[in-house]
């Protein structure tokens, strides 16, 4: 990243040097007030910034770069650029070059390009190690993961254990047990596992379970979490994600093992098409690891489905305006039939 900035320093001299001289200077103005006669003037003026200034400026310019690279790189150049006689202030002189880079906005651009470009090369090149190592050091590497400026892939941890609520407790202070459901991949020791479901969701697993050939599920974890599968969508200038929340497992007349994305959502939220429409990019993507991929809604007593690993649903669903419109069309099937 010192060759980054290095590059960048070159290529943007004339910004960064008028930058340099916006942190040297303090503009503000003057206030007098003439009592008797009930008067104000104001004066501009111009000041040499003193070391407060320039370390508040220094540190605003370590909120783009980051801290840290702020830190290194100002050693780095008070070293490389300044009196060894007079290190404190090759350091003070670091920290305004510092804060003049902080101020071109290309120089922040081209330093995020490069860092992700960086990240990706190595966090692909030790790919291989890297699952090799605890689930803890993994999970290190998994957030840097998600800190990407572009979304990046990432593998989904196995699940252990999970804390899970086996009852619900009412305003009285009773407790009622909550619905139990088999072949869950995190069972009890009775082989089931607690939900609270909505309505829907608790038709679509009773549902699914009844299908021939169905091994298992997993209730997808709505928080961000390692063990959860996550879906990004755009919503205007925002990168969010959907959680889907069911991967069913099913098997084969050949014995082979397939996975379906389950989804039952409503309509009736403002994110409802932004999220279907990214969860169809997902499958236009990735469809080929999974045997279906299917968003479920209720529209009126009826259950309908979007099957997003067929191409002919998923350019429905990059036309559509309206989300009930698109479950009503022959885009869809009914989910339960």
């Amino acid at each position: 990243m010192h060759k980054v900035l290095e590059g960048t320093r070159a290529r943007y001299k004339d910004e960064i040097a008028a930058s340099r001289k916006a942190v040297m200077t303090v503009e503000g103005k003057s206030l007098k007030t003439d009592m008797k006669a009930g008067e104000m003037t104001f004066d501009d003026f111009l000041e040499v910034a003193d070391y407060a200034v320039i370390e508040d400026a220094y540190r605003r310019a370590g909120r783009a770069i980051s801290p840290d690279l702020a830190t290194t790189y100002s050693d780095f150049i008070a070293k490389a650029d300044g009196d060894p006689d007079d290190l404190e202030g090759a350091l003070i002189e670091a920290h305004v070059t510092v804060a003049a880079l902080g101020l071109v906005p290309q120089v922040k651009e081209s330093l995020e390009a490069e860092a992700e470009k960086l990240a990706t090369q190595w966090l692909s090149k030790y790919r291989v190690q890297i699952k090799s190592l605890s689930d803890e050091r993994q999970d290190v590497y998994r957030q840097i993961r998600e800190m990407s400026a572009n979304p990046m892939e990432v593998d989904i941890a196995r699940p252990t254990s999970w804390m899970q609520p086996t009852v619900i407790r009412e305003a009285n202070g009773n407790e009622t047990p909550l619905p139990r459901f088999e072949r869950h991949l995190l069972c009890g020791d009775d082989g089931l596992f607690p939900e609270d479901f909505n309505t829907w969701e608790g038709e679509v697993v009773n549902a699914e379970l009844k299908r021939a050939g169905t091994l298992g599920w997993y209730r997808n974890p709505s928080r961000a979490s390692q063990d959860s599968l996550g879906i990004i969508y755009a919503e205007g200038e925002e990168t969010k994600m959907v959680r889907p929340d069911f991967v069913f497992l099913g098997q084969l007349a050949d014995g082979s093992v397939v996975a379906d994305i389950v989804d039952p959502h409503g309509i009736q939220f403002g994110d409802a098409m932004p999220k279907l429409k990214g969860l169809s990019r997902y499958a236009e993507t990735f469809g080929g690891q999974y045997r279906r991929i299917e968003a479920v809604a209720k529209i009126g007593d009826k259950f309908r489905v979007l099957d997003l690993t067929e191409p002919g649903t998923r350019a429905a669903v990059a036309t559509a305006t309206t989300i009930k419109a698109l479950y009503e069309s022959d885009a869809a099937a009914d989910y339960l039939a």
